[in-house]
């Protein structure tokens, strides 16, 4: 018996917060007009007043309200506060459209509560609606007449103007781009092309050995740069004249290229002393002569000279030179 009226009491406190919670809270629902004609689109709003602390829930919608009933959209909830921003105003549109004529219900809808510091869970119910959906009226006493025939659109200058002006312009633009194309085209023909004529091999060796005596550097006891330079000029001669990768190649691998192609036994013995000295200066730090220095670049000369003067098939022939040098 006890336990009868435990429940019973327990009963009103649950009616009794959910009437407090009813009065703070209001669902209305509405429609843009309650007669459509098949297949017409309206919106359907629920609407939410609540105090502010208060959570909601709305029902979840698929893509149809009931059999008759379809949902076109559903569309983000609007929110809106009360001046004093106590109370919340939450607003939630579905366009809906029916494709069956006839009086059709639009049910209530749940919405769920959650008071601040309260974990019941309340519901409160929308009003339902009555959607009435029509079909055309048919005016039966009328005859029947065939279906009206389709209008006749004339057209004007204006509906062709775009393409006429589309057209004009494509024209000049494939006029000026021959133009200009011409223009370009005949321009460059008559641009005269100076080339530079290459400078021989011998020519450009013999001019900067002349640079490197005018410079003074052994006299100046600059004697590895001396050395250095005349045998990079000598290395990028036999390159350039002999083909001999002499640049990327070691005295003693030059030495013996260059036996290969010239075997003239003085050029051999001239080659090898101005090599020998350099790396001996550049290397061991040895300290020529001052005739030595002069005597190197004298040799290197008459290597050009000679190389410079004879094709390699005339060399190859068992060309011999006499050298005046030491």
């Amino acid at each position: 018996m006890k336990n009868f009226f435990k429940y019973i009491i327990l009963f009103i406190c649950i009616i009794a917060s959910f009437s407090v919670v009813s009065q703070e809270v209001a669902v209305i629902t509405k429609i843009d007009t309650n007669s459509i004609l098949v297949g017409d689109q309206i919106n359907l709003k629920i609407i939410v007043n609540s105090p502010i602390n208060f959570g909601v829930n709305f029902p979840v919608f698929s893509d149809k309200l009931t059999d008759n009933i379809d949902i076109v959209g559903q569309y983000l909830i609007d929110t809106n506060y009360s001046q004093d921003k106590k109370m919340i105003s939450l607003s939630k549109r579905i366009l809906i459209t029916s494709f069956d004529s006839g009086s059709f219900k639009i049910p209530a809808f749940a919405v769920q509560f959650l008071k601040s510091g309260d974990t019941n869970v309340y519901e409160l119910y929308s009003d339902s609606l009555l959607l009435n959906v029509n079909t055309l009226v048919v005016d039966t006493t009328l005859a029947i007449r065939d279906i009206k025939a389709p209008l006749v659109a004339y057209f004007t200058f204006s509906d062709f103007l775009p393409f006429i002006l589309g057209g004009i312009g494509l024209i000049v633009i494939i006029i000026l781009s021959v133009y200009f194309y011409q223009k370009y085209k005949n321009k460059k023909n008559n641009i005269v092309q100076i080339k530079k004529s290459k400078i021989p091999p011998h020519k450009k060796a013999l001019h900067e050995f002349e640079s490197l005596r005018q410079k003074k550097l052994w006299q100046n006891d600059r004697i590895k740069e001396y050395h250095s330079e005349l045998t990079d000029i000598l290395r990028n001669y036999l390159e350039d004249q002999l083909k001999i990768q002499a640049l990327e190649k070691t005295s003693d691998e030059i030495l013996g290229e260059f036996e290969k192609i010239i075997p003239d036994k003085n050029l051999y013995k001239m080659l090898y002393d101005i090599l020998t000295l350099a790396d001996l200066v550049k290397f061991a730090k040895q300290l020529p002569l001052p005739d030595q220095h002069d005597l190197s670049l004298h040799k290197a000369i008459e290597i050009v000279n000679f190389t410079s003067q004879n094709s390699k098939s005339e060399i190859n022939s068992d060309s011999t030179i006499t050298s005046n040098s030491k």
